[in-house]
């Protein structure tokens, strides 16, 4: 597995160790459906993130994301309209229909011969759950057809507790100020510089400043689209 190491300070053991209770929980439900191994990656608006969870072998998982865009905008597309299961076979990365088609080889070398994928959407984020699968694809149809509603509703219920819970697990966020973060909440409600002054009771100058550095570390052209990027990097609500 590949993701951050850091542990998140509360109580529950979820939020401490998500990592482990995610790839647990999950295995548990997805191997008896013939789904060896998942990969959840954080997709940020139209482009995926690299950070992720997953069951693969890190030397499968640096091939995988080697390309840097694993995804095609088919799928990326399917993932923003809906939250329906998708299945798909190994033959569709050779067709180009999902990834670039030297995927399909190294799934091939993994003996995966196809598998299901999940669309988790969470406030402006979007989360691809994959479930791999090395059956034959008979196997897979037949567990697809008979399966996947019951995988789709227990990803659809753990994944959200994690990103609310762990959002730093699945998605590279900026890393605002305390005060950075409390003039992105008044942008977000609409508010204008001069009424973010005299909430905030700094000077306008200062709100200015706030904001430029905002647009700067969130690589946004205006107010709009900063706000827009903060909520699909889950900064806020």
């Amino acid at each position: 597995m590949d993701y951050s190491g850091n542990k998140i300070s509360h109580s529950d053991t979820f939020a401490l160790y998500p990592e482990t209770a995610i790839t647990t929980a999950l295995s548990r439900f997805s191997e008896p459906l013939g789904m060896d191994q998942f990969l959840i990656v954080g997709v940020n608006g139209t482009e995926p993130v690299f950070r992720y969870l997953s069951t693969c072998s890190k030397q499968f998982l640096r091939a995988y994301f080697t390309d840097g865009h694993c995804f095609s905008d088919d799928l990326i597309h399917y993932c923003q309209q809906t939250l329906a299961p998708r299945l798909w076979s190994t033959h569709d990365y050779y067709n180009e229909t999902l990834a670039p088609k030297t995927l399909g080889s190294l799934l091939a070398e993994e003996k995966i011969n196809g598998g299901i994928a999940i669309p988790v959407h969470y406030g402006g984020a979007i989360v691809l759950v994959n479930f791999f699968s090395s059956q034959s694809n008979d196997e897979i149809k037949s567990a697809y057809h008979q399966h996947s509603a019951i995988l789709s509703d227990i990803t659809l219920t753990l994944i959200p507790r994690i990103i609310k819970e762990c959002p730093d697990y699945l998605f590279m966020r900026p890393s605002l100020t305390p005060k950075s973060s409390e003039c992105l909440l008044y942008m977000a409600k609409g508010m204008t510089n001069p009424e973010i002054s005299e909430l905030m009771q700094v000077s306008k100058d200062r709100v200015k400043e706030l904001v430029s550095q905002i647009l700067s570390q969130l690589g946004a052209a205006n107010r709009t689209e900063a706000v827009l990027k903060a909520k699909q990097s889950l900064l806020i609500p």
